[in-house]
Order: C-alpha cells, then sequence, then structure tokens
C-alpha cells in the first residue's frame, strides 16, 4: 500500500476539524463549508474512507475553481492520507498528480518537486504509467520554469517514452499531446522554432487522430500554444484568432489557463498595431490582479504592458513599468526576470538614460541565456542587438559592439534558417527586420561592403532558390511547399553562446575586450558568376529609424569589388519612400519629375550605374528591396536622364536566383535562338488585341493560339509563350481570361521567353522579409529563361504596342532586355502624353537573352 512522505504529520488531517480549521483572525467559513465540514465528520465516524477521500477530492476542486487555493491545497492532502487509509492506490496516484500540478501553479516549486519525485519511486508498471508519464511532463515544466530548458526537454523525452510503452492505457494519448504541447513550449522558449513547430504539429496531428479522447482543456492549450507560436513566426492575425479561440474553450473549464491566455493577447494586439486596446486591455488584467492578490500575474501583464510602451516610443513609461514589474516579481533568473532587465535596458537606452545600468541588466541576460544548461537562442541574440544601442566605448569598446552585432544576426539567421515552414520563415525574417538592417549599417561603418551585399542578399529568395536549385516540378502549391533546413550547426550554436557569455563578462565590468567575431551567414555568388551578370548589379535595402527612412545600395561593377553606401532618405521623399514600403501605389499618372529624380538619386546613387549612352547602353541587374517591386526602374531619373536611355535593367528576387536561371540546363531541343513557333493566351476582350494577335502572326516561327496554358506542352520547341490580361493589383492570383497563376506557370515545361502582357505580373504584394512571388516567379520556376512582365499599372495599348514592337526586335536577334529598352523609348518618344509606368512599366526578368 502506498503512503505518504511525511506521514506522520499528515496524519492529523485523517480529522475532519484539522482539514477545515480556519487561522485565528481569520473569519468563520460560510455556510456551504460548515455543511462540508459535517458531511466530512460524518463520513469520517463511519469510516467511510473511499468515499470520504473522493469527497475532499470534489471539494478541493470547488476551492480551486473559487480562488480558495491554499483551502484547495489543504483538502487534497486530506484526500491523499484518506485515500492511503482506504488502501485505494488509484486515488492515491490521481490526487498525487494533483498535488504536484497545483503547487507548481501557485509557485510552490519543491513540493510540487517533492509530489512529482513520490510518484516516480512507484514501480513503472500499468497502474502506474500514467502517474510516471505525468510526473515527468510535471518535471519538465519546473524545468522549464527555471529556464533550464535542455533538462526539460530530456523530462519531456521520459514522458514519451512511458506514453508509447503504454500507449493502449486510457487517458494516455491526453498525457502525450500535452508532453508534446510542453516540449513544444520549451523549444520556443529556447528559440528552437523549428524544432518548436515540429512537436507542435506532432501534438496537433495526435490530438486529431483521437479527437474523441482530447478535452476542451486540451483543445484550448493545442490553441494557446499554437497562437504564441503565430506571434513569434510573424503572423499576428491568426495568432489572434488562435487566442480567442483558446479562450473560449478554457472558459468555465480552467480559470488559471484563461487568464493566462488574456495575458497572451496583450502581445498579439500589439504586434497587429492596436495598440489603445492593447494597454485597455492590460490595464484591466493588472487591476484584477491588484484585486485578487495574483502578482505573479501582475508582472506577467506588467511586462506585456512595457512591451507595447516601448513599440509605441513611449520610452518612460516602459521604464517605469518595468521597474513596478521589479517590485512585485522576484529578482531570479527566470524567464519573466529576463524580459524586465531587456524591458528595462532597452528603454534606458532608448531614451538616453544611464547605460552603465542598461549594460548591467543585459549582462546578467547573456550570462543567463548562453548557460549550457539554458542555451536560450533568441534571448541570446536578442540581447546582443540591444547591446547595439550602447555608444559609450568604456561600457562597450568597439571591437566588441562589432562582435556582439554580428552575433545577432547570425543568431537570428540560425534561427530563420532551420525552419522549413516559407510562412514561417518569412514572417520570422519580417520581425527580425531591425536586426537585418542593424548589420547592413553596422558593416557599412567598418567599410566592409562585401558584408553588405551579403547581409542584404539574406532571406530574399528562400523558396524560389530552393526549387530552382532542386530542379524540381512541383506536384502541388508553391507556398505550401516545405523546404528541406540544413541540420543545426552545432558548433556555430556553440560559439554564439560563447560569445554572448563573453559579451556578458565586458558589459558587467570584466572580461577580455578581444572578443572573437562570428562567421558572416549566407554567401554571394562567386566573382565569376557576377561577372557573367550584367556591367553593374545593384542591390537596394530600406530601413527605418528614429530619425525616418533611409536607403542602403550595393554596387558591383563588373571586374571590381562591392561599394556600398546608406544614405537617409531626404525629408521631402520620406513620404514617397513610406507609402512605396507599406504596398501603396504610386499613381500612373500626376507623379513629377522632381519625384522620379530624387527616388533615381536615393534608389540608384551610384554614378556608375548611369555611366551608359543611347548607343553603348550598360546592363545593369537590379536586385530591388522585396518592398519596392512596384517602382518602374527604367523611368528614374538623374537630372533629365531617365535609366532606360542609359541602362537594359534586369530585375531579379535575388542575385542567386539570377544565377540559378543563367546556369539552368537548357530545354532538350532548344537552341536558344527563337527559331520556334509563338504560343499565345490573348485576352480578346482587350482594345489592343488585334494588335498583339497581328505582331505574333508575323513572328518567324509561327503562330499558335493556345486553348489553356497546358496545350504550351504540344507544341513542337516553342520559341516564347505570350499571355496577356488584366489584374487589378499586385499580389493578383491569375492574369487573363485563361486564369494563368503562379503554379499553374510554375509547374510546366514552358518555352526559354515567356511574355506576361498585364499590369502588376510581375509585381508581389510588397512585404518585407517574403520571397516576391509573383507571376513572373512562376515563369522562371517553369523553366523561362527570360520573362517580360509588367510591374505597374499600364496601359493597355502601351503595354501592348510595347510588347508587339519587342517582340518584332526579339525576330530580327536582339536580346530580350535590349528589345524592350528599344519598344519603351520608341514609345515614350512617339507618345509624349503616357506616363512613366506606361513606357517603363514592362521589366525583363531573368537571364534578359
Amino acid at each position: 500500500m502506498l503512503s505518504s512522505p511525511g506521514t506522520p504529520l499528515l496524519e492529523t488531517l485523517l480529522v475532519p476539524d484539522a482539514v477545515f480549521r480556519t487561522a485565528p483572525g481569520e473569519p468563520a467559513d460560510p455556510e456551504i463549508w460548515q455543511r462540508a465540514a459535517r458531511s466530512a465528520a460524518g463520513l469520517h465516524q463511519a469510516a467511510r474512507w473511499r468515499e470520504l477521500a473522493a469527497f475532499y477530492g470534489d471539494l478541493a476542486d470547488d476551492a480551486w475553481r473559487d480562488g480558495r487555493y491554499p483551502r484547495s491545497l489543504r483538502l487534497l492532502l486530506a484526500a491523499r492520507v484518506v485515500a492511503v487509509r482506504a488502501g485505494d492506490d488509484a486515488k492515491v496516484v490521481g490526487v498525487t498528480s494533483l498535488l504536484a500540478m497545483r503547487h507548481r501553479l501557485r509557485r510552490g516549486f519543491l513540493v510540487a518537486e517533492m509530489w512529482d519525485h513520490a510518484q516516480l519511486a512507484l514501480p513503472l508498471e500499468e497502474s502506474t504509467a500514467r502517474a510516471h508519464a505525468v510526473a515527468w511532463r510535471e518535471l519538465a515544466t519546473l524545468r522549464g520554469l527555471t529556464g533550464e530548458y535542455q533538462e526539460g526537454i530530456a523530462h519531456c523525452e521520459r514522458s514519451l517514452e512511458v506514453c508509447r510503452a503504454f500507449a493502449d492505457r486510457s487517458g494516455m494519448t491526453v498525457i502525450q499531446v500535452q508532453t508534446l504541447l510542453e516540449r513544444s513550449l520549451e523549444e520556443r522558449l529556447s528559440g528552437r522554432l523549428d524544432l518548436a513547430t515540429a512537436t507542435m504539429a506532432e501534438a496537433r496531428t495526435l490530438a486529431e487522430a483521437h479527437e474523441r479522447e482530447v478535452n476542451d482543456l486540451t483543445r484550448g492549450m493545442i490553441a494557446v500554444r499554437q497562437g504564441r507560436l503565430h506571434v513569434m513566426t510573424g503572423a499576428p492575425e491568426a495568432g489572434l484568432a488562435a487566442f480567442l479561440r483558446a479562450e473560449a474553450l478554457f472558459t468555465g473549464v480552467s480559470a488559471e489557463n484563461l487568464a493566462i491566455t488574456r495575458v497572451s493577447r496583450i502581445e498579439c494586439l500589439g504586434a497587429l498595431g492596436r495598440t489603445a486596446e492593447a494597454l485597455a486591455l492590460a490595464d484591466e488584467l493588472a487591476e484584477e490582479c491588484e484585486r485578487t492578490g495574483e502578482q505573479s500575474r501582475l508582472g506577467q501583464v506588467l511586462l506585456e504592458r512595457a512591451e507595447i510602451q516601448y513599440a509605441a516610443g513611449d520610452f518612460a513609461g516602459a521604464e517605469a513599468t518595468a521597474r513596478r514589474a521589479g517590485r512585485v516579481q522576484p529578482d531570479d533568473d527566470s524567464l519573466e526576470a529576463l524580459r524586465r532587465r531587456r524591458h528595462l535596458a532597452r528603454a534606458l537606452l532608448a531614451s538616453g538614460g544611464d547605460q552603465r545600468e542598461a549594460a548591467a541588466q543585459l549582462a546578467v541576460i547573456l550570462a543567463t541565456a548562453s548557460r549550457p544548461d539554458r542555451r536560450d537562442l533568441a534571448r541570446t541574440w536578442q540581447a546582443l542587438h540591444d547591446a547595439l544601442s550602447i555608444s559609450d566605448e568604456s561600457v562597450l569598446p568597439s571591437a566588441v559592439w562589432f562582435a556582439a552585432g554580428r552575433g545577432a544576426l547570425t543568431g537570428a539567421e540560425l534561427q530563420r534558417d532551420l525552419l522549413s515552414d516559407p510562412a514561417a520563415r518569412w514572417g520570422v525574417h519580417a520581425e527580425r527586420e531591425e536586426v537585418y538592417t542593424a548589420a547592413i549599417r553596422l558593416h557599412s561603418a567598418a567599410s566592409d561592403h562585401d558584408a553588405v551585399a551579403q547581409v542584404m542578399e539574406l532571406g530574399r529568395a528562400d523558396l524560389l532558390n530552393r526549387v530552382l536549385s532542386d530542379g524540381n516540378s512541383l506536384a502541388g502549391p508553391l507556398t505550401g511547399l516545405p523546404l528541406l533546413p540544413p541540420p543545426a550547426d552545432e558548433h556555430l550554436l556553440h560559439d554564439l553562446f560563447s560569445l554572448g557569455s563573453a559579451v556578458a563578462q565586458v558589459l558587467a565590468g570584466g572580461g577580455d575586450d578581444e572578443v572573437g567575431v562570428l562567421p558572416l551567414p549566407g554567401g554571394l555568388p562567386s566573382s565569376q558568376a557576377l561577372d557573367a551578370l550584367a556591367d553593374v548589379v545593384v542591390m537596394v535595402q530600406l530601413g527605418h529609424g528614429t530619425a525616418g527612412w533611409w536607403s542602403a545600395t550595393a554596387v558591383r561593377e563588373r571586374g571590381g569589388r562591392w561599394r556600398a553606401t546608406v544614405e537617409p532618405v531626404p525629408e521631402r521623399l520620406d513620404g514617397v519612400i513610406g507609402r512605396l514600403a507599406a504596398g501603396e501605389l504610386l499613381p500612373p499618372r500626376g507623379v513629377t519629375s522632381s519625384v522620379w529624380r530624387a527616388l533615381g538619386e536615393v534608389l540608384l546613387p551610384a554614378p556608375e550605374i548611369w555611366r551608359g549612352s543611347l548607343e553603348a547602353p550598360r546592363s545593369v541587374v537590379v536586385c530591388p528591396d522585396p518592398r519596392l517591386w512596384h517602382v518602374p526602374y527604367g523611368a528614374l531619373l538623374r537630372g533629365d536622364t531617365a535609366l532606360l536611355d542609359v541602362a537594359e535593367v534586369v530585375l531579379t528576387p535575388s542575385l542567386r536566383t539570377l544565377c540559378l536561371v543563367r546556369d539552368r540546363a537548357r530545354p532538350a531541343g532548344s537552341t536558344g535562338e527563337g527559331a520556334g513557333p509563338a504560343g499565345s493566351l490573348l485576352d480578346d476582350a482587350l482594345p489592343a488585341h488585334t494588335q498583339e494577335r497581328a505582331a505574333l502572326d508575323a513572328w518567324p516561327g509561327g503562330h499558335r493560339p493556345l486553348g489553356g496554358l497546358a496545350d504550351v506542352a504540344e507544341l513542337p520547341h516553342p520559341a516564347l509563350l505570350y499571355v496577356s490580361g488584366h489584374s487589378a493589383a499586385p499580389g493578383d492570383a491569375a492574369l487573363g481570361p485563361s486564369g494563368v497563376t503562379l503554379d499553374s506557370l510554375a509547374a510546366l515545361p514552358l518555352p526559354e521567353l515567356l511574355l506576361l502582357v498585364g499590369c502588376w505580373s510581375a509585381t508581389a504584394a510588397s512585404r518585407y522579409g517574403r520571397d516576391p512571388l509573383s507571376l513572373a516567379v512562376g515563369g522562371l520556376l517553369g523553366g523561362a529563361r527570360t520573362v517580360l512582365a509588367g510591374v505597374g499599372r499600364i496601359g493597355e495599348q502601351a503595354a501592348a504596342r510595347i510588347a508587339a514592337e519587342a517582340l518584332r526586335q526579339i525576330a530580327d536577334g536582339r536580346p530580350a532586355r535590349s528589345a524592350l529598352r528599344f519598344a519603351a523609348r520608341e514609345t515614350r518618344d512617339r507618345y509624349p502624353e503616357l506616363g512613366p509606368y506606361d513606357w517603363a512599366g514592362m521589366c525583363v526578368m531573368g537571364a534578359g537573352d
């Protein structure tokens, strides 16, 4: 028969008077509890031990729901003691699990761990398997609360081993799901979003496969943990929906989890830009916590409030809120304590406060997060990034400052690069924009121009480049295709945590100023590959800070080296850049020459870009910021000269994308000389339909109108495919009446030349961090070597004229980029009333030959 730890002392709880005794000075119990005490006395008098144990257990649940936590824990202890007397081993095991869990919820960690180990002291057999699985999971939760994530994950694995060994045991599926959720949480807290996402998917799959066994509490836990992952991977809309779903499931089921979820909703509202709502919810929850005496939860609420205040630019408010949180939280190494230190440090640095105090706070964070038992990737790179706001070299020497910035970039990129889901990778990249832009400025200030270009290339076209490099045809939607990230570089992770420890020592006022610099993540094409692309290669990146927008460019001439510049956007152009970056479209008419001239100065400032002439244009490859795909680059001005007058321009999502397209093997039977027939999918409802048809009919290899995109496969060695149609906005899903889409283009073997003659066919919805997936990108994936497509709202007649003239020039042997330039200039000169989007709105993507 099982017994209790400390049995002689707890034997007193066999007597109901001891169970229901109130402390001196406390008010007497209300009548309902007095009646309960009399009922318990009757069961005790009759020695009906099993019934008394069950009665105590029910009362403990009632007391817990009513917030009478000490009474609930005492009743649970009594239920266990009575169950031992009754010889009801199953009841003893069940109540012990509750004792451990509820002591943990009330932050009685030592007592909770004692009860967990009492469960694990039992022999592992069918009757105790659930107790073992729960105990290991609870120990994992305790380790997570103290930041010992690696040990917590190991305890989760012990729990899962028991669950798998006794899978047929009733209720084991729910325990397994809850353990997977705990493991996902600890993986997320340690910054391993890749593992957290995979483990969460496993938990959801298991829960869906055993839907009848999974209760509302567990469903709510799945929803809230999923919501937090959504927020961390840059999908706050999905996160808010998950939190609201969790709140509905927890209502009437778990007041504790309901309160936790409402606290999480504050951060989500802040991420959505709903600052007033977030602050109102924080104030409401803080008031509730003050009223009920929930000091621990009050601290959590205040931390969320400080985060919202900091994001809103209220640095003094954030500092005051963080200090207030410190008065109700223990000053330990818990996650909440580290978050408080970070809020305080950032607020001090942003407001020009005491840099040494801020450095001391960051030192504690780094020392703790970098410990071998912690290995907290997220908090390590975050604190390294925060250290870049320290300007006092006596606090952080410049060499260590540079190493910290490189370490922040490495950590952020490690976290992103391990994710396989494209949406998660994009979201994480967008959420970390300040880290990537800080790295650009950091390396520009150090005159490391190659590094600036390499940082710009990071994350520009993850999914696109993976598909191009694999060379596989797509069996489903492109955005549903998982990537296969490389295994975690444990040596690099170790080096990052070592760097964190070294920087912590410097920030704390000691340590060695000689801190090693981590290698720069990512890479660039070789010099030979870049020389083959164009006379000039240009990368453009925007950034935003307290002083407004700035623009960075990295430029490389054939045979030369990279040269990078970072310049503030002139005040007169700040609003235009802000609109472009937000995805707001410039009007097709009415943009003054001064705006196009200012954009040329900001986005393409390097003189070597403009050194061509009308007769000898330079070939220029532009890799735009993902938010700047709807700019007609050929229309940008230097003085009175448009770029189109002195350059043949090719756009590319990334430098590696263009290299992969150029180096791809040509289809069997292709001569690369455009001798085959032209296929077309024309929108005959467009006014310029007859003009397009006439140009195609004149193609030397013949013209064949197609009934649908799949008919391309019936053309013998086609030279080109011409698609016309109407699109309303960037990112539109389809072009023309035949419904040509990105995925349908990507899934087919296409001719080497593709013309997508319609508005926005080269432009995705402008969003930082995402691959610029457009119809033109679908064409590159489908095998097109060169794509002509639209980057803006182009007049139908103008687009048809330019495309028709480009076809005639290509038929005469001009490369596509030269042909488009000739057609665009001729259209502009012949029809001066046209706007820049009309004559420069068609672009070349791909090889351009």
